[in-house]
């Protein structure tokens, strides 16, 4: 996927300019792959793009990483210093006071550290998300991208839906990503520094828990499921989340399902150019609360996608972003109950013109997501997988 990179810095250029930075400091990995498509690990040793009002821009690297930022394209000069700690006078922080003017106005990310910023010899430092921002518009071709992450995003919830069963256990619903990544490395374009994929199943009543990370030896019972499948392709990511069953659910889950879609619809019913995404978040919590169940809410209705699973703009009472065309979210409203479990599903939505288009496709209707055969096939399989790691 060929994207503009001079467009990209051109935009940013523009902000400084009506705003008088006379630099702009790059300096998550996030921030430095959307300038340039560099691809590396950061670790503990601090990668830097030095933005200027004109012209290229400059970078900053550990010496172990000289050669291959060479790569690099539309680059001014690429500076290196020795490892971190270095020696007085050797450090990152000397490069970067040396390639700035004592007396300039320099724009640095929300996440550059307080410490890094102290070390800074400049008349003034100024915390902008303006790369941010402009990451939240996403370009035709960043659009391709994460419909190529979504159409993996679905296989992997495919295949956790088709290979849960009866007594099956947490672990094998991990094994799933491994499917994912292999594919994508048969296509030739595979980018492992800036890939990720996760799938996972939470049985209930774990699913109640949405963060935790539940014991490989939990297995699959009664009561509401939640699968995940959670994945960045070539920097790129999506997601998709169902929550299913095995067998007929009972009446109260039936009834705490039904009230999770009324909240995922009204929702969907709100996503439009000019919508405020606090307006959205208020509009489920409300709803959920109209239904009683106001004390069983502990997350947003969600949140941007790009080059992060989670980014700006965030659907949350208290955002101050408003939703416009070409933004990508997720919609997941949820009731979580510590005794009964978790209900909830999450799609990656693009913002249209007119409203929305829904990128992961899989299907959300609770008939498609029971699961009643016995699954021979997969038992076998998983007392296999179980047994090689001495389960």
């Amino acid at each position: 996927m060929q994207f503009d990179y001079n467009a990209r810095l051109a935009k940013l250029q523009a902000y400084m300019k009506a705003n008088a930075l006379d630099a702009f400091i790059v300096s998550t990995q996030d921030g430095i792959f959307y300038l340039s498509g560099a691809s590396y690990q950061p670790v503990e040793r601090p990668f830097f793009i030095i933005v200027h009002q004109e012209g290229d821009y400059d970078l900053v690297v550990p010496y172990l990483e000289f050669e291959h930022m060479k790569k690099v394209q539309n680059s001014g000069e690429i500076r290196h210093y020795f490892e971190y700690p270095s020696v007085e006078g050797e450090n990152w922080y000397d490069l970067l006071s040396s390639m700035l003017s004592s007396d300039s106005r320099v724009g640095i990310e929300p996440d550059f550290s307080s410490a890094k910023r102290e070390v800074l010899n400049v008349k003034e430092s100024v915390i902008s998300d303006a790369l941010i921002r402009l990451r939240m518009i996403k370009e035709p071709e960043e659009i391709e991208a994460i419909r190529n992450a979504a159409k993996w995003t679905d296989l992997g919830m495919k295949n956790l839906h088709g290979g849960i069963y009866r007594g099956g256990s947490v672990l094998e619903t991990v094994t799933h990503a491994r499917s994912i990544q292999t594919g994508i490395i048969k296509t030739g374009e595979y980018d492992y520094l800036n890939c990720n994929f996760l799938t996972a199943g939470w049985p209930a009543p774990k699913s109640a828990q949405p963060h935790s990370v539940p014991d490989f030896r939990m297995t699959m019972g009664d009561g509401p499921i939640v699968l995940m499948s959670y994945n960045r392709v070539n920097g790129y990511a999506a997601e998709c989340e169902r929550t299913v069953f095995l067998g007929d659910p009972s009446a109260c889950d039936m009834e705490l399902y039904n009230i999770v879609m009324g909240a995922r619809e009204l929702a969907f019913s709100m996503v439009r150019p000019g919508t405020r995404c606090s307006d959205i978040d208020e509009a489920t919590q409300d709803f959920f609360s109209s239904k009683g169940y106001e004390n069983k809410i502990i997350h947003r209705t969600g949140h941007g996608i790009g080059l992060g699973n989670h980014e700006k703009p965030w659907l949350s009472r208290g955002s101050s972003d408003v939703l416009e065309e070409n933004m990508v979210i997720s919609i997941e409203p949820a009731l979580y109950f510590d005794d009964i479990g978790g209900f909830r599903h999450s799609d990656t939505v693009l913002v249209t013109k007119d409203g929305y288009e829904i990128l992961t496709k899989y299907p959300s209707d609770l008939q498609h997501l029971i699961v009643r055969d016995r699954r021979i096939a997969n038992r076998i399989k998983g007392f296999i997988t179980r047994k090689a790691v001495n389960f």
